[in-house]
């Protein structure tokens, strides 16, 4: 009988990838893989559909995957610290984010189906705070206006455009 944590920190050690046999850890809930050089997501995150929390703050990410889709029970999203120039549509597909971070990216708008996320309860500041985190991207007009009010004002202009 073997036993799989269900939490896995590599954080700290510059990583570029991962191995593919890592895949095998599907009922893995926790990855933390911040403070690294990752530039894209490595492809054996995809097999881990148990994840609840995946946190790849600090790295070299540009952008996340399409197949961000299928880690469909994900509820934290931690990507701050990175180059992300655009949030995918197909991120907005994972309906239990309840805290996602992508604070200091280079995001320049987000998709409009945002408002599918609705467990995202508030525009957070505080790192511990749930909701979704946007600050500090070089975000166009009028969007940056309109973070500063709060995210129904959000939702609302997405719809609207």
């Amino acid at each position: 009988m073997s036993f799989v944590s269900p939490v896995l920190s590599l954080a700290g050690n510059q990583l570029t990838s991962l191995p593919a046999s890592l895949s095998a850890l599907a009922g893995l809930k926790k990855l933390n893989l911040s403070h690294n050089l990752i530039a894209h997501i490595p492809g054996c995150v995809y097999s881990m559909k148990s994840l609840v929390f995946l946190q790849l703050a600090c790295n070299r990410l540009e952008n996340i995957a399409d197949q961000i889709q299928v880690l469909a029970d994900l509820k934290i999203l931690i990507v701050e610290g990175n180059c992300i120039h655009a949030l995918p549509k197909m991120l907005c597909r994972l309906t239990k984010l309840e805290l996602l971070n992508v604070d200091f990216n280079d995001i320049q708008s987000v998709p409009a189906e945002m408002h599918r996320l609705r467990r995202l309860e508030k525009l957070a500041c505080h790192p511990l705070d749930k909701g979704l985190h946007i600050r500090h991207n070089p975000l166009l007009k009028p969007i940056k206006e309109v973070l500063d009010g709060d995210l129904q004002a959000l939702y609302s202009y997405l719809k609207a455009t």
